[in-house]
């Protein structure tokens, strides 16, 4: 991309949870628990679940797709839990039906020791940010990752106006701020949410790393679009774009750092979503 800061960090190996975490803040997973108090607790999420899986289904007018991400998190949640094969992928009413009549079947099987399991399971830290978060937490280290043009908006933008006039920059300003506010800054909020709901589920710190990795990925994509805005053709001044790209990439470092950190504390590393930039 042009103009924009080398990441200096150097290589970062980032551990991703691959483990679950769940979304029951009454009881620590350390906490000690007999069968029929797993099954009643379970029990209770199923029922959750089967309630709004109707809502879904009959629903009288358009539900919000944000209900639905919460409904597809908790259900998968609970599923991943049990070690079931049901999941919800989409909002379809036989996907919908089907998913949560396997789900109780699944649920209704287990023995009192795997009900044991599953609540811990259930209420981990890893069981949630592996179903909940993960992945559009990696969505985001890929789109505010500043050489990564299939990604990141700001470095596709800059590889395709380089030499473009500026009626040409100024017709697709529009749409690429439009691309990142409704998928990248979408994702943001709906990691937010999934935060605010399992807090009590996270520790002190792992909270504090979450939240800050959320908001210097979303202070990234605020100065991808301040960029784009700023976006002149070349040899004119581009030192005002250049300057907003250059704390773009930093916002982005910050947030691979909280990540790295928080995915290493659960146990498990993958190396090769942070890199250096290459020269």
């Amino acid at each position: 991309m042009r103009n924009i800061s080398k990441v200096t960090t150097g290589t970062i190996t980032i551990a991703l949870a691959l483990g679950l975490m769940g979304c029951s803040p009454a009881r620590s997973s350390n906490e000690s628990i007999d069968g029929s108090e797993a099954k009643k607790e379970l029990a209770i999420e199923l029922k959750f679940l089967q309630n709004e899986s109707e809502r879904l289904i009959n629903k009288d007018a358009k539900i919000e797709d944000k209900t639905f991400q919460s409904y597809k998190n908790d259900f998968n949640l609970l599923s991943a839990s049990i070690n079931s094969m049901s999941k919800v992928k989409t909002q379809s009413n036989n996907e919908l039906k089907e998913s949560i009549s396997q789900l109780e079947k699944d649920v209704d099987a287990l023995t009192e020791k795997e009900y044991v399991k599953s609540y811990k399971r259930f209420n981990s830290s890893k069981t949630i940010y592996e179903v909940t978060l993960m992945n559009n937490m990696h969505d985001m280290i890929n789109a505010t990752k500043d050489w990564d043009e299939d990604n990141n908006e700001l470095a596709l933008f800059d590889n395709k106006h380089m030499r473009s006039s500026e009626a040409q920059i100024k017709k697709d300003m529009g749409p690429a701020i439009d691309h990142i506010n409704t998928l990248s800054k979408y994702k943001i909020e709906l990691m937010q949410d999934e935060i605010q709901k399992h807090r009590d589920s996270f520790t002190k710190l792992q909270l504090e790393q979450l939240k800050k990795a959320t908001h210097n990925f979303d202070l990234s994509l605020d100065n991808q679009i301040k960029s784009i805005q700023a976006y002149k053709p070349i040899g004119e001044d581009y030192s005002v774009s250049r300057g907003f790209s250059y704390k773009a990439s930093e916002k982005y470092t910050n947030a691979c750092i909280y990540i790295t950190d928080f995915e290493s504390n659960l146990g498990i590393a993958k190396a090769g979503d942070f890199k250096k930039k290459p020269l």
